[in-house]
């Protein structure tokens, strides 16, 4: 039991559970605005495999590894975002429940992840990258970090800002969120972009 609570095992944790938990934290904004995610598995494979491919791209070839790793990661992030957005407009634009959307996606997705990479494995060993993940800051390494990050940006949003408020309201009653003038079309699709980039 007490190496299990080892204070370095409990970052190890931290630090394991931190794609999930950044996850889980676009996951709590779309649940709380009443709609639910199925994709969110498939988004992050397709992202992963567009990040590592990406770095093999000949239109990078002049540059560093330190500069194509960036240019890598803006990648992913707008895939997420982009996936995000097709499953928010059409649960704005069809009115029909999140739930089938992202269910259909999720298979859409997946097979775009095979077509991809041809259904093979996809595997870089970039150094550069694997020293920029584990780079510690008093002893949390940078997953962790920005997990910890993220959950006060989402509380933030969630407790300080409109469009969390505006989230509450659209989840506990939708119609009353109309009649109150909140867009709950785009403010939908919002949310829908905000899990998809994290």
């Amino acid at each position: 039991k007490t190496q299990f609570m080892d204070l370095d095992n409990m970052l190890l944790l931290l630090k394991q559970s931190a794609p999930i938990g950044i996850i889980a934290l676009g996951m709590t904004v779309i649940m709380i605005n009443g709609n639910i995610d199925l994709s969110v598995g498939a988004i992050f494979a397709l992202c992963a495999i567009v990040m590592l491919d990406s770095q093999t791209w000949p239109i990078f070839a002049g540059l560093g590894e330190a500069t194509i790793i960036p240019f890598a990661w803006g990648l992913a992030l707008l895939t997420g975002m982009a996936l995000g957005a097709i499953n928010g407009l059409i649960v704005w634009k069809t009115g029909v429940d999140a739930f089938i959307v992202t269910l259909g996606a999720m298979l859409g997705y997946r097979g775009l992840v095979f077509m991809y990479n041809g259904e093979q494995p996809t595997f870089l060993l970039n150094w550069t990258l694997v020293d920029m993940i584990e780079t510690s800051v008093f002893g949390l390494e940078v997953p962790a970090i920005v997990f910890i990050a993220m959950t006060f940006v989402i509380w933030f949003i969630m407790t300080r800002t409109v469009h969390g408020r505006n989230a509450y309201a659209v989840g506990d009653n939708r119609e009353a969120a109309v009649n109150a003038g909140i867009r709950v079309g785009p403010h939908m699709l919002m949310n829908f972009i905000l899990i998809g980039f994290l």
